[in-house]
């Protein structure tokens, strides 16, 4: 995935701005311009139509970093999903090859920020960090809500089991129970599918078969 983005000054909150900051995308020196963290959107700009404006659902990693392999100095170091390009450049052309055994080369673009004062680089962290938690990952809610599904089919095991012991308390036929016994474990198989789609966990699929 190749992304081509352009600078837009923020319409939400600002919670880090500052000048003289340089910027390396993929080894590359944009040169100096100013920082923007704002609460939607991680920015740089030299002019105001040179930059880049990034969501952070985009960041995959931000650290601080002190490896000179990784830059010769400290710096704030921001990975990005998908190649990402600036308007101009040209796009990478994508790798074709048919030997299989040979991993591709991870789809990502990094970014390293580089203030001229060493001192704001824990306060440009800091804002990144804070704004990716006023950011969820869209899949995090996913996961909660299937959670809460999972949670469902229990309630619905544990009424079953209610219902079956009022069953025999009735005296009730060996024909309700073992329709009861049905029941329980079509839900049973669901759950085990829905959890192992969630997962990739082939053991619980087994286990349900």
């Amino acid at each position: 995935m190749v992304i081509i983005n352009s600078f837009r000054y923020p319409e939400s909150d600002i919670k880090c701005e500052h000048k003289d900051v340089r910027v390396f995308l993929d080894k590359k020196d944009l040169g100096l311009g100013t920082l923007i963290v704002s609460e939607r959107t991680f920015c740089w700009h030299q002019r105001e139509d040179i930059g880049f404006s990034i969501s952070y659902s985009s960041i995959s990693l931000h650290a601080i970093s002190k490896d000179a392999n990784v830059h010769p100095n400290a710096c704030v170091y921001v990975m990005i999903d998908g190649h990402f390009t600036m308007p101009g450049d040209v796009p990478p052309e994508p790798e074709t090859n048919d030997d299989s055994d040979v991993e591709s080369e991870p789809d990502i673009s990094e970014i390293i920020v580089v203030p001229e004062n060493e001192e704001l680089i824990q306060e440009i962290y800091n804002a990144i960090t804070l704004c990716q938690e006023l950011n969820p990952d869209p899949m995090d809610e996913v996961d909660e809500s299937d959670d809460n599904d999972d949670n469902l089919y229990e309630d619905a095991e544990d009424d079953m089991e209610d219902e079956e012991n009022e069953i025999r308390e009735r005296g009730g036929g060996d024909a309700d129970i073992d329709d009861l016994a049905r029941r329980i474990q079509a839900n049973s198989v669901d759950l085990r599918v829905n959890y192992r789609n969630g997962h990739n966990d082939d053991d619980d699929f087994q286990d349900a078969d």
